[in-house]
């Protein structure tokens, strides 16, 4: 049987190293896209008659659609992107030199005894069974503490996100490009508005029509972009689009694109919003802190990004128990590699 890597990009080439150390010889990589006809000494074929290789999926996002897409094609052994992760000790062991988002070479910088306090806030067994076993996987970068993302992302059904609302004032920070506004649509529950902060001008446009559609459908619900990123004042800084994933990330270092960035707190506090989402690609602390002020006043359920940094984890539920200790807290994991990682915090009403 031969085994087969499919997507050639940056995890494809992980995949490959990691695979083979651990004694599963690759064959070659499957890629539609790739522009070259090897990747590491690997040929690279646009598709392959052998339905009985066995297919290791490279691809993050969609993995679930693509290996449903290689079964209707024939293909008897494919594995999406999890399963293809827990078949080697060593692809994240190798995804650490990326040194990308929360998975660093130095595990130190990626555990804490803060980790603890953050365990005593949180609500429920699964949010702390959760958090142990990312700490052992920090620890160790052994796959069998890898976690099996699940759920609606921002809107998981095990999490009473929703409950205590009835109507939404939702805030969406790093609003991409309309994803979560169109699930929060799908929701049953009334929304009064949302308000989108995105500041990625190629992001914009397709924002600019989903919210067009949703205003269509739902046209008693009031949609607002601020074409701005959000942080702890009103400022510009750098943003460095990440050739990775299609994460970027907002920085003070040298990069190619100076974005206006904004508080909330001086923006949008007479707005008085419930629900306050943030995936602000490492910004999320300062945001937190430049909305203070609506979070004490209004104590909105938020649902906050823990993956951009290592420190995340442990930083930004404290930093929210501090400004407002009164929040039930959640974590939920709802993408591969630790991404999407969201902190839910619910207001007691």
């Amino acid at each position: 049987m031969k085994n087969i890597i499919y997507g050639a990009g940056e995890y494809g080439k992980i995949f490959l190293i990691g695979l083979e150390k651990e004694g599963i010889k690759i064959d070659c990589f499957i890629d539609e896209n790739y522009s070259e006809k090897t990747c590491l000494g690997k040929k690279v074929y646009k598709n392959i008659n052998n339905k009985n290789s066995k297919v290791y999926i490279s691809v993050l996002k969609h993995s679930k659609k693509i290996k449903e897409k290689l079964t209707k094609k024939g293909y008897k052994y494919v594995l999406d992107f999890t399963k293809s992760v827990m078949s080697s000790r060593f692809i994240l062991q190798e995804s650490s030199k990326l040194n990308h988002l929360w998975l660093v070479e130095d595990k130190d910088k990626m555990f804490s005894e803060k980790i603890y306090d953050f365990k005593e806030l949180l609500r429920d067994k699964k949010s702390i069974n959760l958090l142990e076993n990312i700490t052992k996987l920090r620890l160790s970068l052994d796959p069998q503490y890898y976690t099996i993302p699940e759920g609606i992302e921002y809107f998981p059904a095990d999490v009473p996100i929703l409950n205590n609302l009835e109507k939404i004032k939702f805030v969406d920070c790093g609003a991409y490009i309309g994803d979560t506004i169109e699930e929060l649509m799908k929701q049953k529950k009334e929304v009064a508005f949302s308000i989108s902060f995105e500041p990625d001008h190629s992001n914009l446009v397709m924002l600019n029509n989903q919210l067009k559609k949703q205003k269509e459908n739902f046209p008693n619900t009031n949609f607002f972009i601020y074409p701005t990123g959000v942080y702890s004042k009103n400022t510009f800084l750098l943003f460095d689009n990440n050739k990775i994933s299609s994460s970027s990330n907002i920085t003070t270092q040298d990069s190619n694109t100076k974005i206006l960035v904004v508080n909330l707190d001086d923006t949008i506090f007479s707005a008085a919003p419930n629900y306050l989402k943030m995936d602000i690609e490492g910004a999320e602390k300062e945001a937190i802190l430049g909305s203070k002020n609506i979070i004490q006043k209004y104590k909105p359920n938020l649902a906050i990004c823990l993956y951009h940094k290592p420190q995340d984890l442990w930083e930004l539920p404290l930093l929210i128990h501090k400004i407002e200790p009164t929040y039930d807290m959640y974590l939920r994991v709802h993408e591969d590699m630790g991404l999407s990682t969201v902190l839910y915090c619910i207001a007691r009403r």
